[in-house]
C-alpha cells in the first residue's frame, strides 16, 4: 500500500482522534490540524500553509450553525485546490439532504464537496455513540440522558467505525457520497448495553433539547448548544429517515459494530468515579 501524508482537522477532538490514530496505525503520515498547531479555517492562508504538500485532507467542521459554517468551508475548499490536495475527504458528521436547503450547517458540507480536487469523499455518520460518553455524559448518575425516545430504534454509530471508512477511502481512493448509518439499537438496549459495560445499572432517560442543551453548555459553549439543541428538535417535529447504507458497503466494506461491542470497548472514566 502506497503510504501518504494526510492533513487531519480535528486530530486531538472526539471524532478526529481515532482518525488521526487509525491513519498512523495503516502507515500514514499525519498532519494534526488544529488552533493549537497554528491552524485556522478562518484563516485561509493558514490553510494553504498545512495543506502544502500533503496528499490528502480530512476535513471536520467544527459545530457551527451559522454563516461562519459557509465560511469555514469555502476557506478549507480554496485551500485544497491551491494547495494541490488530491484527495479530500469530508465527515459531514451527519447525513445530508441531496442538494442546498439554506441551513449553514449542512449547506457548508456540501459547499466543501464541490472543492476542485481530483477526488472528494463525503461520509456521512449518523448519530455517534460517543455522544453518550462524552463529557456531559450523565451515565454516572446511572441514567443516559439524550434527547430521543428511548424506544425507537436508532443506528448509532462509533467514531472508531467512521475512522476505518476514512482509511479505506484513502487506501482505495474511494470517491463519492457515502451514508454510514450505525446498527439500529433503542435507547433503552443502548443503556442496558452501557450499565452491563459498567457494571452498573443504566436506565435512559428522554430529555427536552433545551435540557440537552444545558447539559452541553458548560462544555460547548452557548451557540453550539443551541444549535445543537435545534436539531434535535427538528428530529422530533420530522423523525429522519436514515440513509441507505449498501455503497458503502459495497465500495468501503462498511460493517459498524454494535452498540454492545462499543460499549464493553469503551473507557468509562466518568462513570466509574464514584
Amino acid at each position: 500500500m502506497t503510504t501518504k501524508t494526510i492533513a487531519v482537522h480535528g486530530a486531538t477532538a472526539s471524532q478526529g482522534a481515532p482518525v488521526a490514530a487509525h491513519l498512523t496505525d495503516a502507515g500514514h503520515t499525519v498532519r494534526p490540524l488544529s488552533r493549537a498547531t497554528g491552524v485556522d479555517l478562518f484563516d485561509r492562508g493558514s490553510l494553504e500553509a498545512a495543506y502544502t504538500g500533503a496528499d490528502a485532507v480530512i476535513l471536520q467542521l467544527p459545530l457551527l450553525y451559522d454563516e461562519r459554517a459557509l465560511e469555514a468551508a469555502e476557506n478549507a475548499a480554496r485551500a485544497a485546490e491551491t494547495a494541490g490536495i488530491e484527495h479530500l475527504v469530508i465527515n459531514a458528521s451527519t447525513p445530508l439532504p441531496p442538494e442546498p436547503i439554506g441551513v449553514p450547517f449542512l449547506d457548508a458540507r456540501h459547499l466543501a464537496a464541490a472543492a476542485a480536487v481530483p477526488r472528494v469523499t463525503v461520509l456521512q455518520p449518523t448519530l455517534y455513540l460517543e455522544n453518550l460518553s462524552a463529557a456531559w455524559s450523565t451515565v454516572r448518575s446511572g441514567v443516559v440522558a439524550y434527547p430521543l425516545p428511548g424506544d425507537v430504534p436508532v443506528p448509532w454509530v462509533a467514531a472508531a467505525d467512521v475512522a476505518i471508512a476514512v482509511e479505506r477511502a484513502i487506501a482505495r481512493e474511494a470517491a463519492g457520497w457515502f451514508a454510514l448509518p450505525g446498527v439500529n439499537a433503542p435507547g433503552h438496549e443502548v443503556a442496558t448495553a452501557i450499565g452491563t459495560a459498567i457494571g452498573r445499572p443504566v436506565l435512559w432517560q428522554t430529555i427536552t433539547p433545551e435540557q440537552f442543551a444545558d447539559l452541553l453548555r458548560p462544555h460547548l459553549g452557548d451557540h453550539a448548544a443551541e444549535g445543537t439543541a435545534a436539531v434535535y428538535r427538528m428530529h422530533a417535529a420530522a423523525p429522519p429517515e436514515w440513509p441507505d447504507p449498501a455503497p458503502a458497503r459495497e465500495t468501503l466494506d462498511w460493517a459498524p459494530r454494535d452498540a454492545t461491542t462499543w460499549a464493553t470497548e469503551t473507557r468509562w472514566p466518568l462513570a466509574l468515579a464514584a
